[in-house]
């Protein structure tokens, strides 16, 4: 039987790494997860700002904030009207002192609503597959779907595997086609899906497991010495950045744009 409580999980982990690293991957160190980020934030301002929505006059509310990263970037891009959200209370308080201007809550995506607020975008990055439960992950995505104005924008990022699902103890790597049909049937019509990452994060979605051994082999010493970690993800960022706008898909992590359906579309009522 599975006891993973993912509020306790993610309160010890923000607590203890309130850094990127808590949020981020936390085995490679602050220094690594500065050049993943900085590629993350290169990649969202691209997507996100090709919306051409009014900002100054759009309503945001970005899901699992944590440390704030994509919150800072929503500011960036020139959003008034931002909400954030998070699991714990530890990030909630945190974001507070961080963002005064700002309305933080505690959420939990995946359970019954009581929010009634409605919004023009909502961003839940990497966020959906630490939902390990196949019903709240299902359940989250129309609690999205719901809190959005017609049309709305739903920003995502997930792993999208063409192999079927891989389980761990706190997250799911589902398959593309499982997502795709979630998506679909609750009322998203999904726009484009680009690569976040290709060498720099773990290569789940790859076909064969040499691959993945080799990224282990390779990220090793990384895992020993921070100043090597720093110096990897250096000198990977020139590489990985022009390999995600190369490819249209990649092994790893990647960023999904999807918009609600206009009102008189089939949709799903979803039953808790």
């Amino acid at each position: 039987m599975n006891f993973f409580n993912p509020k306790i999980y993610w309160e010890t982990r923000l607590a203890t790494n309130p850094g990127l690293q808590g949020v981020g991957y936390t085995s490679l160190g602050e220094g690594y997860n500065q050049w993943l980020y900085r590629l993350r934030r290169r990649m969202f301002l691209e997507e996100a700002g090709s919306l051409r929505l009014d900002w100054a006059r759009s309503s945001v509310l970005d899901i699992g904030s944590g440390t704030g990263f994509y919150v800072r970037l929503w500011q960036e891009i020139g959003v008034r009207s931002i909400m954030g959200s998070d699991l714990t209370e530890y990030a909630v308080a945190s974001l507070q002192k961080k963002f005064a201007r700002n309305e933080f809550f505690q959420l939990d995506i995946g359970a019954p609503l009581a929010l009634r607020e409605q919004f023009d975008v909502i961003s839940a990055m990497d966020v959906l597959f630490h939902i390990i439960d196949d019903r709240r992950y299902e359940a989250a995505i129309f609690n999205v779907h719901s809190l959005l104005n017609p049309g709305g924008w739903f920003i995502l990022t997930d792993n999208f595997l063409h192999a079927t699902a891989d389980r761990a103890v706190h997250q799911v790597s589902r398959s593309l086609n499982e997502v795709t049909s979630i998506l679909e049937r609750t009322g998203f019509q999904i726009i484009r899906r680009k690569p976040m990452f290709v060498l720099m994060n773990y290569p789940i979605d790859a076909k064969r497991q040499i691959w993945k051994s080799s990224w282990k082999i390779l990220m090793y010493p990384a895992r020993k010495n921070a100043f090597f970690a720093y110096l990897l993800g250096a000198g990977l960022y020139p590489i990985e950045s022009a390999l995600t706008r190369l490819f249209h898909e990649g092994p790893s992590t990647e960023l999904m744009i999807c918009r609600k359906r206009d009102p008189g579309t089939p949709g799903r009522s979803y039953a808790y």
